[in-house]
């Protein structure tokens, strides 16, 4: 595996600070929500919150097969293709 260029990001791991730090075209808004989400959904309630979600759950009525959600999602694509080239 190749290795990638080294990125312009500032890593923070101090015994009272940790984070990542980099410039806003590297690590849009949506980026740092998504981390953000990563973060907050890995505490220990969260982890385990979502184990008792899933083992209640009524798996013949709430889960999908993944070959479904893959044609939903080509289906989508395709429609939102669609849009774009009729504008």
């Amino acid at each position: 595996m190749a290795r990638a260029k080294s990125l312009p990001l500032t890593i923070i791991d101090e015994e009272n600070l940790r984070g990542v730090l980099g410039p806003p075209k590297l690590i849009s808004k949506e980026v740092l929500e998504d981390i953000i989400d990563l973060i907050e959904w890995s505490t220990p309630e969260a982890i385990k919150e979502t184990k008792a979600r899933v083992a209640e759950a009524d798996r013949e009525n709430s889960w999908i097969p993944g070959k479904e959600v893959e044609s939903l999602l080509e289906e989508r694509v395709r429609k939102a293709r669609g849009k774009r080239s009729s504008k």
